[in-house]
């Protein structure tokens, strides 16, 4: 009687590690693929994560699911707080998630990667820092889960704002003294450690370098101190401060300087309406790739049912790479399972599927080709993802670089100049 119960002890036991292995017990059984989607959700950021993964999975489902297995979508909100932050990676992960997707903000994507290693859940992640993946790099075993298919790693940043001021260059706007305003933060310091060697090599000097708080309300002391550095282009590297406040200055002000960089408030669709048309003329990048502009059939396709949805563009960048994130994930299933693996869920057999996604094998998303690099960040390039260079027209969201053959660009315009 006593080596019965101790061997049904032991066995209850042996079934509780196996459902706490997060991803892999849960899913093989289950008939539903749950999917995490993790992020600032009382912000622009978290509903375009919210909006663009519920279409992809509605659409997945249509035709049949995951292997026969419908997604269930959860959430989670960061809050924008690293302990939050981490606090829910780790309910959604309890709760059975196959893959969280999204993120935002690099302290708290930080705080998060943690709890990611700990419960060997693959997660499919938004934050421009380089640290991120650099603990791929570090130590692959504990941090291989961690892909990032939705935005650039900020070291890409400095390419296309340096190519930025060479196509500005290029189009007859005399650029070489350059003023920064950036966020006060973690990922900006990335950025200037590449950005600042670089812009020297390419003949440019910074006089300016503001940094200013995610709460800053005016702007006009360090658009008044650009002019009077003599600055040729006022470029922003800012992600959480609201540009909005930024642009409607730099247009009242009439400084005849252009504002060209990384804003990314001028991404959103109602930015127009939010500036009163003041951003007419701004150029920004387009982080990821994440811009209403029908670069190929499948952006075409995203943008017109995400509008029948849900009334209205993409309300952030971060619904491009979610929106692919999903799809990328059902694909890495799907070719694990055509393969013969027992589980396809697993996601440390998922973590080898998806790094086939690469710059032979790439995966064909909305923002075009999605590809990793040997530590997990998106492949950076004309042939690939880029930060697409971008101007706002009368209303209207243009890209104008790079001249590629598969994307149509249009003109600059300087309304500055007036």
């Amino acid at each position: 009687m006593l080596l019965l119960l101790v061997l049904v002890l032991a066995g209850a036991a042996v079934m509780g590690c196996a459902q706490n292995k997060t991803g892999q017990t849960n899913q093989a059984q289950s008939k539903v693929v749950k999917i995490g989607i993790i992020g600032p959700m009382k912000t622009k950021y978290g509903t375009a994560m919210v909006h663009a993964a519920k279409l992809a999975a509605e659409e997945i489902n249509a035709k049949g699911g995951i292997l026969g297995r419908k997604i269930e979508i959860l959430t989670a909100d960061t809050k924008m707080n690293p302990n939050t932050g981490s606090i829910a990676f780790r309910r959604l992960a309890d709760e059975g998630c196959s893959v969280i997707i999204g993120g935002f903000s690099s302290g708290v994507c930080l705080s998060m990667q943690q709890v990611m290693a700990e419960k060997k859940v693959l997660w499919l992640g938004d934050s421009a820092t380089p640290r991120l993946t650099e603990k791929v790099k570090e130590n692959y075993n504990l941090y291989k889960y961690y892909f990032r298919p939705i935005g650039t790693n900020a070291s890409t940043f400095p390419l296309d704002m340096v190519a930025m001021l060479n196509y500005l260059n290029e189009e007859g706007v005399h650029i070489k003294r350059v003023a920064i305003i950036r966020d006060n933060a973690l990922w900006t310091d990335d950025v200037m450690k590449v950005l600042k060697p670089l812009l020297e090599k390419n003949g440019y000097t910074i006089v300016m370098d503001d940094k200013v708080s995610k709460n800053t309300v005016d702007f006009d002391s360090h658009l008044l101190k650009a002019k009077q550095k003599r600055a040729d282009v006022i470029m922003p590297i800012i992600a959480h401060v609201d540009g909005t406040t930024l642009v409607r200055e730099w247009a009242r002000l009439h400084l005849g300087i252009p504002l060209a960089g990384h804003d990314l408030s001028a991404i959103d669709p109602d930015y127009w309406n939010a500036t009163g048309g003041a951003c007419n003329g701004e150029l920004y990048t387009a982080d990821g790739g994440g811009v209403p502009y029908p670069i190929n059939a499948k952006m075409a396709h995203f943008l017109k049912a995400y509008e029948e949805k849900y009334h209205t563009l993409p309300e952030a960048f971060d619904a491009y790479g979610v929106y692919d994130a999903v799809y990328l994930y059902k694909q890495a299933v799907e070719n694990a399972a055509k393969a013969g693996v027992r589980n396809p869920f697993d996601p440390n057999v998922l973590v080898k599927y998806l790094e086939q996604f690469n710059a032979t094998h790439p995966f064909k998303g909305i923002r075009g080709n999605i590809a990793f690099t040997k530590y997990h960040d998106l492949m950076w390039g004309d042939k690939y993802v880029r930060n697409w260079i971008c101007q706002w027209q009368d209303g209207k969201q243009v890209v104008v670089y790079p001249k590629v053959s598969w994307i149509k660009t249009g003109k600059l315009i300087t309304p500055w100049e007036k």
